[in-house]
């Protein structure tokens, strides 16, 4: 919470401390890390009186950045960084643009306005989200960042890790899915029945892209030259809508996915394997195969993210059972258990496992959760209280509420 609002004016700080890392400080506005720490905020919260002052104010950051100019040549809605408290754009050389921010920046949003919404806030959300004219605030919050979407969704931008360039990044494709199609039944809402339907036309168009591009029969990749790629676990929770139902939690494709990763990020971490050596439960994820930032070592949010993937796996196989034979045996294999065995519980020990080896590195820091853990050590380094860290964490507890609610 302390790296949320600064100074009241909606920014939200990637980490609170201007220590060097090896990119850098990291006291900006990253638009991405923002909204999924606002989603979280919502998401993981009990009711609206615990953050509806916060969100608004995000809100006001929004609408604000919305209305500049930026100076780095691109559209001010796919700029990656900004300074705080005040919300100017970085000018400084960067991966630029990063095309998941409208998407992840209105779900965000979207989230916010139906709450406000079921509790008589209509005044609200007509004047700063969704206005019903272009020429008011672009249409609002939440319609500029759509209406990006519909018309760039296909455009070149920057990777989740700010490293590689692509047309067709997973992450980006299934996040500004699920941006359209809660955007489709949101402006339905508003009475808006043309966006409504332009959103969903491109969100299946965008659907119609992932499973052929993404899924190679072994895995679920990032993209052609980024195969395995973390940014594919935590778009498996983020990005998924059970209106469509692609890549559901304990489907043959996720667990082909979590099966090769397992594997792939054991040989890249020797942490992994001492730990399991050590009886150490769990397996904990990084950014990529070949990583070498920072060294390139396993990221916090990228092991809560698997954390939540076994979670809500649990919460999916309580509500509509195991999957079949064939996806049990793989499943079977990254569990270490017979296929035979396996219920929803068996997800939900998978998830505490992952949770556990968290614990174990990062309880001599108070709990305080860096952006890294050492390849080798398994110390906690670079970027200290990586707000991102929180919310993966977070989220990953949150469904394992809801899966014994």
């Amino acid at each position: 919470m302390k790296n949320i609002n600064i100074d009241g004016k909606g920014g939200v700080a990637a980490a609170p401390s201007y220590a060097t890392t090896p990119a850098g400080s990291y006291y900006y506005h990253w638009m991405r890390d923002a909204g999924l720490v606002m989603r979280s905020l919502q998401e993981t919260s009990s009711s609206l009186s615990d953050y509806e002052t916060i969100l608004k104010s995000y809100a006001n950051w929004v609408l604000n950045v919305q209305s500049e100019t930026d100076p780095n040549g691109v559209d001010i809605r796919v700029e990656p960084k900004f300074n705080l408290p005040d919300g100017s754009p970085y000018t400084g050389g960067w991966c630029r643009p990063q095309n998941d921010g409208p998407g992840l920046q209105s779900t965000a949003l979207i989230m916010f306005a139906n709450t406000m919404l079921s509790h008589n806030e209509s005044s609200y959300v007509s004047t700063y989200l969704w206005t019903g004219s272009n020429s008011n605030k672009h249409g609002g919050a939440i319609k500029y960042d759509l209406d990006y979407i519909v018309n760039n969704y296909a455009s070149n931008g920057c990777d989740l890790w700010e490293e590689f360039w692509s047309t067709d990044l997973f992450w980006n494709r299934i996040t500004m899915k699920k941006a359209l199609l809660l955007g489709a039944s949101f402006a339905s809402n508003m009475g808006d029945s043309a966006s409504a339907t332009t959103y969903s036309n491109i969100a299946k168009t965008i659907d119609s892209t992932l499973y052929k591009n993404h899924w190679t029969g072994t895995a679920v990749i990032e993209a052609t030259g980024r195969p395995y790629d973390g940014a594919v676990i935590v778009g498996f929770n983020t990005g998924y809508d059970s209106s469509d139902n692609l890549f559901y939690p304990t489907s043959y494709e996720v667990a082909k996915t979590v099966q090769a990763y397992n594997t792939m990020f054991c040989n890249e971490y020797p942490i992994n394997n001492y730990d399991t050596n050590n009886k150490v439960p769990g397996v904990m994820y990084g950014r990529y195969e070949g990583d070498v930032y920072a060294g390139g070592n396993p990221w916090i949010l990228s092991t809560g993210a698997l954390a939540n993937v076994f979670y809500r796996g649990a919460i999916y196989a309580k509500q509509h059972g195991l999957p079949d034979s064939n996806t049990l045996n793989v499943w079977a294999d990254v569990f270490g258990v017979s296929a035979s065995s396996i219920n929803a519980n068996t997800f939900v020990a998978a998830g505490d496992s992952v949770m556990q080896r968290i614990r174990y590195h990062v309880a001599g820091a108070n709990f305080h959760l860096s952006e890294q853990l050492d390849k080798n050590s398994g110390y906690e380094l670079s970027a200290d209280d990586l707000t991102w860290s929180y919310a993966e964490v977070l989220n990953a507890v949150k469904s394992r509420d809801t899966y014994y609610q």
